[in-house]
């Protein structure tokens, strides 16, 4: 996924039933989206494969899809692990100040001007989504909120941030 064709939406955890329904953490804002598409390519490792949506539903925080092509409990738990992708132009539209969670991974964070380290994790909770920040051994936990992060520039590579010491000690 290097070239930026596709964007991650979604990750497979496991099985539902015995006739190959996938189950999917949905890692978009909106889950409902997953009705809107005709098909997704699975990847894992460098291996992409599209396979045809038969059938969609959402279940509890989840969506359960059917694929063409995997019709048993076996077939499916061979695919736990995938992500679950679409071509990037089927991407929804991002307001000016919001981006992908994949384009804001590797990004360097300047914490007053110095390096602080590499966003290596977004977690998504609830309301507020948390940067993992790592540099070596040392991770730092910040929520996403635009008093902390100034300036998110993912052309540049970097993130502009004032992020207070006691933030940082947690």
């Amino acid at each position: 996924m290097e070239n930026n064709r596709l964007i991650i939406i979604g990750r497979i955890l496991g099985v539902h039933g015995i006739k190959g329904e996938l189950k999917i953490l949905p890692l978009t804002d909106d889950p409902g989206r997953f009705y809107e598409l005709d098909a997704v390519t699975l990847i894992k490792g460098k291996m992409e494969e599209v396979y045809k949506i038969t059938n969609c539903r959402l279940h509890k925080t989840n969506v359960l899809l059917f694929l063409e092509g995997i019709s048993t409990r076996n077939d499916a738990e061979a695919m736990i692990g995938q992500d679950v992708c679409i071509p990037r132009e089927l991407a929804v539209e991002l307001a000016e100040d919001e981006f992908f969670i994949e384009e804001l991974m590797g990004l360097e964070v300047f914490n007053d001007g110095v390096l602080l380290g590499k966003i290596t994790d977004v977690m998504q909770a609830g309301g507020v989504d948390v940067y993992t920040i790592s540099n070596g051994p040392k991770n730092y936990c910040v929520p996403a909120r635009k008093i902390y992060f100034k300036e998110i520039n993912v052309s540049n590579g970097r993130i502009e941030a004032t992020i207070p010491q006691e933030i940082l000690d947690l």
